[in-house]
């Protein structure tokens, strides 16, 4: 599966399993429907965005948004990230902007506040893919859970990380972790941590059915007149 397959896949799987997610009815709040009526951001969209923060927006993560421009109370990404869970909904372009403007609007350390993390907290949460902050400009809340949880675009990376990685930023206490080298990781692990299987129809796939079917109708026509009583599904 591509990755809006994958999507389309979780689109379901949340709706048939959302009590399990802990999560109100999709359908019944009518959240579902209106997030089928939300179209994706158009190439000018994205480009203006990039061109007005100065960035180079992800592949994979424009690919998402041509497909969708947010998710509205759709919770499109559950995640199990660390040791918590999380149902985020996806920001439109519009909504990016909106958070911006009160949210990693400006750069601050970890350091900055002695006060709520100590040495060995800001130890514990040292990783060479993220720089030590708490706050940065080149962080883009993307993806949201409760008021309070975001997933990021990093476009700061520390010496070990890459340019466009995700990361998730939690309050309360408040941490900002490393979650994954981009969209196409995010969503594949929520495939891969609840369990999504199954036989996805594309339209290749339904092309081979269909080939595969006219196939074995040509092979039965060919087939020369059997004894009575055997029929056709007798032969291997």
């Amino acid at each position: 599966m591509n990755l809006i397959e994958k999507i389309k896949a979780i689109e379901t799987y949340v709706c048939e399993n959302f009590e399990e997610l802990g999560l109100d009815d999709p359908v019944e709040e009518e959240y579902f429907s209106a997030y089928e009526e939300i179209k994706g951001a158009s190439e000018k969209e994205l480009q203006l965005f990039e061109e007005d923060y100065g960035v180079s927006l992800p592949e994979d993560w424009k690919e998402l948004y041509r497909y969708k421009n947010g998710s509205g109370f759709f919770s499109i990404l559950p995640c199990v990230l660390g040791k918590g869970e999380y149902a985020f909904s996806l920001l439109s372009l519009e909504q990016i902007r909106c958070v911006k403007g009160y949210f990693q609007n400006r750069e601050a350390l970890l350091t900055d506040f002695p006060d709520y993390f100590s040495k060995k907290d800001i130890g514990r949460m040292a990783d060479a893919r993220l720089r030590p902050y708490l706050f940065h400009t080149k962080w883009f809340p993307f993806a949201e859970y409760c008021d309070s949880c975001y997933l990021m675009l990093d476009f700061a990376p520390g010496k070990a990380g890459k340019e466009g990685q995700i990361l998730c930023y939690v309050h309360d206490p408040d941490s900002v972790t490393y979650a994954a080298e981009n969209i196409t990781d995010v969503v594949g692990s929520i495939i891969k941590d609840n369990h999504i299987e199954g036989f996805f129809m594309t339209i290749e796939l339904i092309k081979r059915l269909l080939d595969a079917c006219y196939e074995a109708k040509r092979i039965r026509d060919m087939l020369p007149p059997l004894p009575d009583g055997v029929t056709p599904s007798y032969i291997h």
